[in-house]
C-alpha cells in the first residue's frame, strides 16, 4: 500500500469512528463494550497508518538527498581539508592519540570551543569536545538533541554558562487613549521583573562501547553514540522544561503557567472547559504566531473523542493529515509532550497560550566526553554527553492551564 492509499484508508477509518459515536449518541447511550474495542482498534490502526506514511516519505526524502550528495562527491574530486565532523567521529572511534595531523588540527578548534563554552570539557588529553553542528548528513546536532519543548519555545544560545537576567512585563492591561488639546499625558509606567537564567548541567550517564565493536568500520559509531546520548538527554531535559520546580532544576512551562479554571471533574475534561481555557488567554497572546495547546497523547485522545458525534458542524479537534502537520484544536496547533501529566485529580493536563514566551538558555552546546581508561580492563570505552540548560516562562499570563478538580 502506497502513501496515498494509506491516507485514504486513514480517512475512511476516521469516518467509521465518527459513525460509531454518532450512532450511540442518536440512541442516547454510551458505546458498548464491543464498540469500545472496535473504536480503539480503529484508532490504533489509523495512528499506525499515519506513522507508516511518515516513514515512507522520510525514506523518499533520504533517497533524494543521498542521490544529490553522490553527485556532489563526483563533481568535487579535489581533496579538501578535514571537516570538523569527520575529525569528531575519528575522535570518538580512536581518541585524541589516534588522530592524524589533519584530524588533530580540526578537532583542536572544537576543544577551544568546548573550553570557552562551559568548562565541562577542559580535562586534558582525555577531555571532551563540542559536538559539531553538521555532525550527521541527515540531521543537525541541534535537531538531534532537541527536546519537545525546544521545538516551540524561544531558545537563546550563548558561548558560556554565565547567569544573566531577562526583563519581563505584562502590559496587556494598558491601552492607548485619545489626547485632548492642551491636555497633559497621563503617566503609565511599565512594571518590570527580572528573570534569572542560571543553566543546570544535565548528564546522559555513561554509554559503554566495546573496543572490538569500535574497531569495526562497518559499525556506525557516531549514530549509535549520538542516538543513545541524545535520547537520554532529551528525556531528562524535556521533563525539567515541562514540570521542573524552579529550585534545583529549570522552571517548567507548566509550573510557570497560570491557572485558568478548575475542571468540574477530577478524571475528565469537557470541551466547554477547553474553550474556556482558550478564551481565558489575552487576545495578544492567543493570536500570537507561537500560540498553541500542549498535552500528552492520552489527553489528546480524550479531547478528540469529545468532538465525535457533536451536532456542531465544525469539529473542535481536527487531526493533521500531512506528515509534520500538527493536529488543530479551535484552530490552534496541538503539540504532544509525553512529560505532561495525564488527566487525573489535581493535575495540569493541558496548557494553552503563546508557547514562545517560554525562554530556554542553552550554554555552550552539546559536549561529549570520551573515557579512555575507566573501562580499559573490560576492553571498552565510555562516553558521556552534557548539556547546560535553563528555562523560564517570562510571563505567566501568556500560558494558562486547566487544574483538575481534587478527588
Amino acid at each position: 500500500m502506497n502513501a496515498k492509499q494509506m491516507r485514504e484508508k486513514r480517512s475512511a477509518l476516521n469516518e467509521q469512528m465518527n459513525g460509531l459515536l454518532s450512532a450511540a449518541k442518536a440512541e442516547g447511550r454510551n458505546l458498548t463494550k464491543e464498540e469500545n474495542v472496535q473504536f480503539d482498534a480503529m484508532y490504533a490502526e489509523q495512528d499506525e497508518l499515519r506513522n507508516s506514511v511518515k516513514r515512507i516519505e522520510q525514506a523518499e526524502e533520504l533517497k533524494k538527498e543521498l542521490a544529490s550528495k553522490a553527485d556532489e562527491v563526483r563533481d568535487n574530486a579535489a581533496p579538501a581539508k578535514v571537516e570538523a565532523r569527520d575529525a569528531f567521529n575519528a575522535y570518538l572511534r580512536k581518541g585524541v592519540n589516534g588522530l592524524n595531523a589533519g584530524e588533530a588540527r580540526a578537532i583542536q578548534e572544537l576543544r577551544a570551543a568546548g573550553d570557552d563554552a562551559a568548562n565541562v570539557s577542559n580535562v586534558g588529553a582525555n577531555g571532551g569536545f563540542l559536538v559539531p553542528e553538521n555532525w550527521s548528513d541527515f540531521i543537525s546536532a541541534t535537531e538531534l538533541f532537541k527536546s519537545d519543548i525546544e521545538k516551540v519555545a524561544t531558545v537563546l544560545r550563548t558561548s558560556n554558562g554565565q547567569p544573566f537576567n531577562l526583563p519581563a512585563t505584562d502590559d496587556t492591561g494598558v491601552v492607548a487613549s485619545i489626547l485632548g488639546q492642551a491636555t497633559a499625558v497621563t503617566r503609565k509606567d511599565m512594571e518590570f521583573t527580572n528573570v534569572k537564567f542560571d543553566p543546570f548541567t544535565y548528564s546522559s550517564g555513561l554509554v559503554q562501547v566495546s573496543n572490538q565493536l569500535m574497531s569495526d568500520n562497518a559499525f556506525d559509531l557516531s549514530s549509535f553514540v549520538g542516538g543513545q546520548l541524545a535520547n537520554r538527554l532529551k528525556r531528562g531535559i524535556n521533563a525539567g522544561l515541562t514540570t521542573g520546580a524552579d529550585t534545583t532544576e529549570p522552571q517548567g512551562i507548566v509550573t510557570g503557567s497560570t491557572a485558568a479554571l478548575t475542571s468540574a471533574s477530577a478524571t475528565a475534561i469537557d470541551i466547554d472547559e477547553v474553550m474556556d481555557l482558550f478564551y481565558s488567554v489575552d487576545a495578544s497572546y492567543r493570536n500570537a504566531p507561537g500560540a498553541g495547546f500542549m498535552m500528552n497523547s492520552s489527553t489528546a485522545k480524550a479531547i478528540r473523542i469529545l468532538g465525535f458525534g457533536q451536532t456542531n458542524d465544525f469539529p473542535a479537534y481536527v487531526p493533521g493529515m500531512s506528515v509534520g502537520e500538527p493536529d488543530m484544536l479551535f484552530g490552534k496547533p496541538v503539540y504532544i509532550n509525553e512529560d505532561m501529566d495525564s488527566i487525573a485529580a489535581t493535575k495540569k493536563a493541558i496548557i494553552f497560550g503563546d508557547l514562545s514566551q517560554y525562554y530556554i538558555h542553552e550554554a555552550g552546546g552539546v559536549q561529549i566526553l570520551r573515557l579512555n581508561e575507566r573501562f580499559a580492563d573490560e576492553l571498552s570505552t565510555g562516553f558521556i554527553g552534557y548539556r547546560r540548560i535553563d528555562g523560564h516562562l517570562l510571563q505567566g499570563s501568556a500560558v494558562k492551564h486547566i487544574l483538575q478538580k481534587a478527588s
